[in-house]
């Protein structure tokens, strides 16, 4: 049996402490982070006696209550002491059944006993630099050399009050409206002010070119958001920047890009030398969810976390 725990039901102490026994990769179940990029809109799946839970993250539109990844969170899903593909599966159809889900992105380590959609991320796992950028393609490699008018002329800064507001609201993509792109910023600033996570700034010549926010999670860390000016002034510039936090970081945590299904961004992963891992996924488009939305719109404004 499946209940629900509503987020001012939660026991939090609890939730840690059953999130460190877990087999599963937890990173972006944290609570702390989890409040932060939902602005606690979230609430909790319990199979049985606490022997796998679920954290779901929901959005409020039109009156109606819609499940819906948080921004900068790419995986949560089930978890448990044992991956039980059948446990995993009844979350999914309780899920599907009884909410109108836009995207949920489960764990990559979670196995279902049924066919599932599924996305890919990319990892670069931890080991010496030296080692790792080996790995890169020769074209890569080219690429992040620092020579002729780089050299003296290329920072990288990490003091995040530094970062240019304006920089920030007019260069990031994949958003469609001002108050998105806000929005955004509203929530990076407060992981940074919360010392959860890292940034890196790329300037050349005083001004800046490039930064990325990584998530830090137990055992990887996260390319949550990679801003790069437009246009650019030197292609390579994005490049340099990623194999820069390669340096810094690579040798005590895995990389995780955060994957992407556009085929440029897909190769540029892929020339740093990481691999693809695919992550279930449980998505609805605008018309099945008004379909599902006529046929059980009772559940769904009856339930209020």
């Amino acid at each position: 049996m499946i209940k629900i725990i509503k987020y001012n039901e939660i026991d939090f102490d609890r939730y840690s402490r059953f999130l460190e026994k877990a087999i599963q990769n937890t990173d972006y179940a944290d609570y702390q982070f989890l409040d932060i990029v939902s602005n606690r809109q979230w609430f909790l799946l319990v199979y049985g006696n606490y022997e796998a839970i679920m954290p779901v993250s929901y959005l409020r539109k039109y009156g109606f209550t819609f499940i819906l990844m948080p921004k900068l969170c790419q995986q949560l899903g089930v978890f448990s002491e044992n991956d039980d593909p059948k446990i995993n599966q009844k979350f999914y159809d309780f899920l599907d059944q009884n909410f109108l889900v836009a995207i949920y992105a489960f764990n990559g380590d979670n196995q279902f006993s049924q066919h599932v959609q599924k996305k890919t991320s990319y990892l670069i796992q931890k080991n010496d630099y030296s080692i790792v950028k080996k790995n890169y393609s020769s074209h890569r490699r080219r690429n992040v050399r620092i020579i002729g008018d780089l050299v003296g002329n290329i920072k990288v800064k990490n003091d995040w009050q530094e970062i240019d507001k304006s920089f920030f609201l007019k260069n990031i993509k994949g958003t469609f409206k001002e108050a998105d792109n806000r929005h955004y910023f509203q929530i990076f600033e407060k992981l940074l002010e919360n010392k959860i996570g890292q940034l890196r700034i790329l300037e050349f010549k005083n001004n800046v070119q490039s930064f990325v926010y990584l998530y830090e999670g137990k055992n990887r860390r996260y390319l949550s958001l990679f801003i790069n000016r437009f246009p650019q002034i030197n292609p390579n510039f994005p490049s340099i920047m990623i194999d820069q936090c390669l340096q810094e970081f690579i040798d005590d945590k895995d990389f995780d890009f955060m994957g992407s299904e556009i085929e440029n961004v897909a190769k540029f992963n892929e020339r740093f030398g990481s691999f693809s891992y695919p992550y279930p996924l449980l998505s609805n488009n605008k018309f099945t969810l008004l379909k599902k939305l006529w046929k059980k719109y009772r559940i769904i404004t009856n339930f209020a976390p």
